[in-house]
């Protein structure tokens, strides 16, 4: 696991509990990590219904680093292979 990943799993359990805490509600975070809507949805409605600094905090936190995740995902699957040159140019 990369310190990356173990950065977005810190920040998920933190805001889990938070939200567990804050609102007496689960999250689900297998749901909140793949599914964009179910993402778009619960964090806009926990952000609408919290009055606590620490879990919006931690929501824009979350949000940022799952967007950004996703626009790399999105980057490396989208993008088509290229031609191999690392044996000169008519290797490949």
């Amino acid at each position: 696991m990369s310190d990356d990943d173990m950065e977005l799993a810190r920040r998920l359990a933190r805001f889990k509990l938070g939200v567990r805490r804050s609102l007496g509600e689960s999250v689900n975070l297998d749901a909140l990590r793949t599914d964009l809507d179910y993402r778009t949805r619960t964090l806009a409605d926990i952000e609408e219904r919290t009055d606590d600094e620490e879990l919006l905090v931690s929501l824009l936190l979350v949000r940022e680093m799952l967007e950004r995740r996703s626009d790399g995902e999105t980057m490396t699957d989208g993008t088509k292979a290229g031609r191999d040159y690392r044996f000169g140019a008519r290797s490949g």
